[in-house]
């Protein structure tokens, strides 16, 4: 901001140069108070320059009915599990007030590392709102998984200098943090240095190892599960990042929460992954706060968890509060309670209305570079068949266990935590004439696809679905080719249909796709609008069902069967991975001839 551009803002407050834009009428939450205020909202270009009664002459005026909160600010979200890209993306949350996100790319990060993020950057620019980004700290996850590339301590001192990175990405890879490896202390490092925001990935720790964690400089984390865990975060120091209802209990959180002495000081709310359908369904940050305040949290700290607080974490100082100035990214609820968006203003333009976007986007192509991701070549039916190491006997086999959702668990957290923490068990199968009968035990085979080495890795997994089979790009963290079915034809039919896709996912039945995602954009994301992807997930989910397979509305928990840093244990393309053990296991635990 220059010294010319200060002096017209305080001219413009004292009404000697015209207003850009007046808010007229309104209810105005003041963050800082708590209060609620009846007053005019005085814009000057693109900052709020007053607030009261009896503002001066404005170019422009708008009487408003509602209440004038600022813009919701998303610290914690991954745009590509939206499955559209940053400019789609935009297209979609604006109407429901989110004018500022801070999302951390590692899942483009992984497909193509550093120029992936500097996609993301590019695909971002010019648009009316605010998308920045954290460098992702942990590509790969581990080293249990075959990434598309890997973001050195040098690529991440060198990003940091990039217009629009705001801080380090979660530090998701909390057991080499606790080791002390070499990587993790120099990007750590960087991030002391640089006095930048360092988000966390803690889940379940506690006692000394949180301690331990929290001392290398994470200072926030989303994945709160337990209340427990949250409040033993809360007490160490930590921002806790609450998510939606899908992920956890509202009422048990605002209830225990609630009781502190200090209870919201260090609560923020976040989306992390919202999938398309429920996006269009739902809402974005909107659906989250409306949430919790449904649960009883009080709609005024609700408001803050969404503004004042992120955006004092990430240091944006010009944004939280409808305040002299501050940015005129605003938003117009008909009721603080019901948080139902009329209007929104970002730079003190209106962008949106009544859940529409008018404010035009750039037509822009995401880049090139991002297509033709999947390298994966002459997939045959024989890749997914499984030969046992006898003809006639059986197998003790070492599997990913799933625990079906149990309706009656009210603790909605929980369940989902019990469901995507997986058990590692084993199960007995017979084999007859060279074939193993795995009754309710599915193969996975994982497929490395980034630089088509033709490395794979398989595992066996119990209870997640009945039939048919399941094929994906979005498998996280690595996103390499996971398929997982009961079928060898079905298997080989849903991977063939993936590569053709460039990405994506595909479920399919006795030689039959029953849905199709295609996502050929590093093979996360589509740049079709967020209602078409709605539409299609809602299919796909239409499929699972079908297969009698495990889904959540949070996130198809295929997905997450890969992902190398959540207990106990998972399937990469190196093979079986008991994640608590950091090491491989055989597949086949035991062998007993006939």
């Amino acid at each position: 901001m220059d010294a010319q551009y200060i002096r017209e803002l305080v001219e413009a407050a004292q009404g000697k140069r015209k207003l850009t834009l007046l808010l007229r009428g309104a209810q105005v939450l003041n963050v800082y108070s708590g209060e609620v205020e009846w007053a005019d909202v005085g814009i000057y270009r693109d900052r709020v320059v007053y607030v009261g009664k009896d503002a001066p002459s404005a170019e422009g005026v708008l009487d408003v009915e509602g209440v004038v909160v600022p813009g919701f600010i998303d610290t914690h979200l991954h745009i590509e599990s939206s499955m559209v890209t940053p400019v789609r993306f935009a297209e979609a949350v604006l109407p429901h007030g989110t004018t500022t996100v801070c999302a951390d790319p590692h899942e483009i990060a992984n497909v193509l590392g550093i120029e992936g993020v500097r996609m993301m950057l590019e695909n971002s620019r010019e648009l009316p709102m605010r998308i920045t980004y954290f460098v992702p700290t942990c590509v790969p996850e581990s080293d249990a998984v075959t990434a598309g590339a890997e973001i050195t301590p040098e690529d991440v001192e060198r990003a940091l200098d990039w217009e629009g990175i705001v801080g380090l990405g979660e530090v998701m890879d909390f057991e080499s943090v606790l080791a002390g490896r070499e990587k993790f202390m120099r990007i750590l490092e960087i991030g002391w240095r640089r006095r930048c925001v360092i988000d966390g990935h803690c889940v379940l720790l506690s006692g000394a190892r949180l301690n331990a964690y929290v001392a290398t400089g994470p200072e926030a984390d989303h994945e709160n599960f337990t209340v427990e865990s949250a409040v033993e975060k809360l007490r160490r120091g930590m921002y806790v990042k609450l998510r939606g209802p899908y992920i956890l209990d509202p009422r048990r959180f605002v209830r225990s929460i609630g009781s502190l002495p200090s209870p919201w000081n260090r609560v923020i709310l976040v989306t992390d992954d919202v999938m398309p359908d429920t996006l269009a369904e739902r809402g974005h940050l909107d659906f989250v706060v409306r949430s919790m305040i449904e649960a009883g949290m009080d709609e005024v700290e609700a408001i803050r968890s969404v503004t004042l607080r992120p955006a004092t974490h990430m240091r944006m100082f010009e944004l939280g509060a409808v305040s002299p100035g501050k940015l005129a990214d605003l938003v117009v609820l008909g009721s603080l309670k019901r948080i139902d968006v009329r209007m929104v203003l970002f730079g003190g333009k209106v962008v949106a209305r009544d859940g529409r976007l008018v404010a035009e986007l750039p037509e822009r192509r995401f880049d090139k570079r991002a297509l033709g991701t999947v390298r994966v070549k002459d997939l045959r039916p024989e890749d997914f068949e499984f030969r046992p190491p006898i003809s006639d006997g059986k197998l003790v086999l070492n599997v990913i266990e799933f625990r079906r959702p149990d309706p009656s668990v009210e603790d909605v957290s929980r369940a989902f935590l019990e469901m995507i923490v997986t058990k590692r068990s084993t199960a007995e199968v017979e084999v007859r004439g060279g074939r193993a009968l795995l009754g309710d035990v599915a193969l996975m085979v994982v497929m490395e696809r980034h630089r088509g080495t033709g490395k794979r890795g398989y595992g066996f997994v119990k209870g997640f679905m009945e039939r048919g089979a399941i094929a994906t790009t979005v498998a996280h963290d690595s996103h390499n080719l996971a398929v997982i079915g009961t079928d060898p034809r079905d298997m080989h039919l849903a991977a063939t249909e993936v590569v053709k896709s460039e990405g994506g996912l595909v479920a399919t039945l006795n030689g039959e796709v029953l849905s199709r995602i295609e996502l050929p954009i590093a093979g996360l994301m589509s740049e079709e609008p967020v209602r078409v992807m709605a539409e299609k997930m809602r299919g796909f989910r239409r499929a699972l069902e079908r297969l009698g397979a495990i889904d959540h509305p949070y996130m198809p928990i295929v997905s997450l069967l890969t992902l190398s840093v959540i207990p106990e244990a998972r399937v990469t393309d190196k093979g079986l991975f008991d994640v608590n053990a950091q090491r491989f296991v055989d597949p086949v635990a035991a062998v007993v001839p006939a």
